[in-house]
């Protein structure tokens, strides 16, 4: 799972914080050229969020030549005044081992920094990581409460994992009632590749038990509707 931030979309999001940030003491930027100059004064005047963004342009070569290294230099800066994005960003560089050297361990540290500040794909990426790490039980118990935290926020995968967990049974009780919930959910939510385990789990079951499923399916996407 990736942040995606496309050239006009970052150009239009560093106009857009740049006129509104209660710091700004200049005039606000109009053009590309100024906004990049903008953020990269706020970025050494100490401001995370202008640290994080400078950080995109410098990976990214927007100013130019492409400065990997210097950018993860200010993820990080903005990463430990408490930037949420810039702590999710530097989970996943160190989860792929893009630009700095993989560490699954410091992933981790960076995306529960990240998920406590309620970042979605960082409360998912490091379910996936603790359910990969097989630790036992209470590990497990943990990734399947970020994975319903991130499904709240509509994180389809989060849905797909679940189901998998629950149909499994494994480091977790088996409850392919609750498993079959949750792989409809990811079916609803675009998931055909589920389909499969949905029909397994759906051949298990009786059709008392089918319909607690969709009825327990109905009540979630309910719940989360208000």
């Amino acid at each position: 799972m990736t942040v995606r931030f496309s050239l006009s979309a970052i150009v239009v999001l560093l106009v857009f914080l740049a006129a509104g940030s209660a710091r700004a003491q200049v005039p606000v930027p109009e053009n590309y050229g100024d906004a990049m100059r903008w953020y990269e004064d706020a970025a050494k005047a100490g401001d995370p969020k202008a640290m994080f963004y400078l950080g995109l342009t410098l990976e990214r070569g927007l100013q130019g030549q492409e400065s990997p290294e210097e950018a993860v230099a200010w993820y990080r800066r903005a990463a430990e005044k408490g930037y949420a994005l810039a702590q999710f960003k530097l989970g996943l560089l160190y989860q792929f081992g893009q630009i700095v050297e993989l560490d699954t361990n410091a992933a981790r540290e960076w995306y529960e920094k990240a998920a406590a500040q309620d970042v979605p794909d960082a409360q998912y990426n490091l379910a996936v990581l603790l359910e990969l790490d097989e630790a036992g039980p209470e590990v497990i118990r943990r990734a399947i409460a970020l994975y319903k935290r991130a499904a709240r926020h509509g994180i389809a995968e989060a849905y797909q994992n679940l189901g998998g967990l629950y149909a499994r049974g494994e480091q977790v009780e088996q409850d392919l009632v609750e498993a079959l919930k949750w792989l409809l959910l990811a079916e609803d939510a675009g998931l055909s590749q589920v389909a499969p385990l949905k029909a397994s789990v759906t051949r298990s079951l009786n059709e008392i038990e089918v319909r607690d499923a969709r009825a327990r399916a109905g009540r979630w996407k309910a719940r989360e509707a208000n």
